[in-house]
């Protein structure tokens, strides 16, 4: 054996960090810190993250909808029960979803099935709709033009009779 292996060599208890390691979690921990502090600052100054401005609401409908045979969906206004549209199987694809988030909730919260929503136009043109048994609203300005125009026409639709009943 060589004298170089029996020898006993002092090992080094060195951190195995090098430089660039001590600076890059020297950073992370920068950044962790001045978001608390951000966050601990807007909570006690009571700032607020809605990018929504205040707007004041100039028309409401209250709505209902129910299944009807085939697969169609009629919607109705709330308090005459008069329909408004007839959604035909196979379309509304959008429309049956919102519905369908809403009424969701409303299984998991256990608050009734059978009751309204609102679909509301505010003074800055925007519209939700919103379920007032579970407190959900659906801003839809998210989702763009077309799918904001399909409950614009709601909004805006005349009340069907039996005689001029007509599809979506």
């Amino acid at each position: 054996m060589s004298d170089a292996m029996t020898q006993n060599s002092p090992v080094s208890r060195r951190s195995t960090m090098d430089a660039n390691s001590r600076i890059l979690m020297t950073g992370v921990a920068i950044f962790v810190m001045a978001v608390l502090a951000a966050t601990l600052i807007a909570r006690l100054t009571g700032y607020s993250m809605n990018s929504v401005p205040d707007a004041n609401i100039v028309d409401v409908r209250e709505l209902g909808f129910r299944d009807l045979p085939d697969g169609v969906v009629e919607v109705f206004e709330w308090q005459s029960k008069d329909a408004i549209a007839r959604i035909p199987s196979g379309e509304g694809a959008f429309l049956r979803g919102v519905v369908r988030s809403l009424v969701r909730q409303r299984r998991g919260l256990d608050s009734g099935i059978a009751s309204m929503f609102e679909l509301k136009r505010y003074d800055d043109g925007r519209l939700v709709f919103s379920d007032p048994s579970t407190g959900e609203k659906i801003d839809l300005v998210a989702f763009g033009q077309t799918n904001i125009a399909v409950f614009a026409n709601l909004m805006d639709a005349p009340l069907m009779n039996a005689d001029s009943a007509q599809d979506w």
